[in-house]
């Protein structure tokens, strides 16, 4: 079984790559009319996607059937594993949409390896722990360097569908030489999945 989709992005602000949350998110919008019972969300980036994408849904992997990936999203449906590979087509992106990050930052509150944020916006669940996690490491890591989202698993797509007015919180697991990190994700203090960030140092 294999299905295609054409993916089409706008940019965030003054960005000219694609984030993972908004890849995710279109991927997810697009499962959620294709399958039932989604569970084992496991999204990995591969490489930077600064185009729009194709998408291809398929219950069996082969990776040389694809030239570039970009980023992979395995999931189950009715305890059957799938596999949504996005690829790069090279068809420019046009449109860019307003997106700040201040509002995250400014109600988050840091104690010791956790950062927690009531939420009262629009967003999706990965765009806020997303935006979280990164101002979380960069008030607590003295690096040089940007972070950025490399994977993130979910346990059940319906964990995180209802998130108005909910309790936020990361707990950081790991942190490998201030370099790579993984922490745990929680929504009103129920454990809902695990986000990972690594640091691309800042050019000398």
């Amino acid at each position: 079984m294999k299905k295609v989709f054409d993916l089409n992005f706008c940019f965030k602000g003054s960005r000219k790559y694609v984030q993972g949350p908004d890849i995710f998110d279109a991927i997810v919008k697009l499962l959620s009319k294709e399958f039932a019972n989604i569970t084992k969300l496991k999204y990995t980036a591969y490489e930077m996607l600064y185009s729009n994408a194709t998408l291809y849904i398929t219950n069996k992997f082969v990776k040389k059937e694809y030239e570039t990936i970009n980023s992979i999203i395995t999931f189950f449906s009715d305890d059957e594993k799938y596999y949504a590979v996005v690829c790069n087509n090279g068809k420019t992106i046009t449109c860019s949409t307003d997106y700040s990050e201040e509002v995250v930052e400014k109600n988050s509150e840091i104690i010791e390896n956790t950062i927690s944020f009531q939420n009262t916006l629009p967003y999706s669940f990965t765009e806020i722990v997303v935006s979280m996690n990164k101002y979380f490491l960069n008030q607590t890591i003295d690096e040089q360097g940007k972070w950025i989202v490399t994977k993130f698993d979910y346990l059940h797509l319906d964990d995180i569908s209802n998130i108005n007015n909910a309790t936020i919180k990361i707990e950081l697991l790991q942190n490998l030489n201030n370099k790579l990190t993984k922490s745990k994700l929680l929504l009103n203090n129920k454990e809902v999945g695990y986000l990972y960030f690594s640091l691309i140092p800042k050019e000398s």
